[in-house]
């Protein structure tokens, strides 16, 4: 799946002060107009957090801490470490990093794409989307019949 050809928006990278103790998000783009994201820290960043945790009385005064997306704890947060990360072929990028939907008109207004860099008719890797449709039955297989029939009818258009 993982080609050269990427885009890598990290978000407040302009506002990053101490590139070891940071988090910031990350989105990678690529050429079939995938988007997948990650959340990048560092453990001082994290340790801060859970300091802060410890006084506000959040996550039982500080017992644990989650994020919302994959996460990924890194030794330094700059462009450099985290294209080294998106890069990386020895780790499956699709388990460190959330599919974030498809590139949408308000992101082309917004993001700094360069010309030509969406190929027109690319699709997305059909092994990732394989790998969730397994999932995704497994689900459906514990869930109620009319859970199941229901979905039926929004993915499909059909019903039993």
């Amino acid at each position: 799946m993982i080609v050269k050809k990427r885009h890598i928006r990290i978000d407040a990278e302009n506002w990053i002060h101490d590139p070891e103790q940071a988090h910031v998000d990350v989105v990678v783009t690529f050429p079939d107009a995938t988007r997948w994201i990650s959340n990048f820290y560092t453990i001082p960043c994290i340790e801060s957090m859970r300091k802060d945790y410890l006084t506000s009385g959040a996550c039982l005064d500080g017992a644990y801490w989650c994020a919302s997306t994959p996460v990924i704890i890194v030794d330094i947060i700059n462009r450099e470490r985290i294209e080294q990360v998106v890069d990386d072929k020895k780790e499956g990028f699709p388990y460190v990093f959330e599919y974030f939907g498809p590139v949408e008109v308000r992101d082309l207004e917004s993001s700094d794409y360069p010309p030509g860099f969406f190929d027109n008719g690319s699709r997305m890797d059909p092994w990732y989307i394989s790998w969730h449709a397994v999932r995704l039955k497994q689900m459906l297989d514990q869930a109620d019949v009319d859970v199941r029939e229901r979905l039926k009818e929004q993915l499909f258009g059909e019903s039993s």
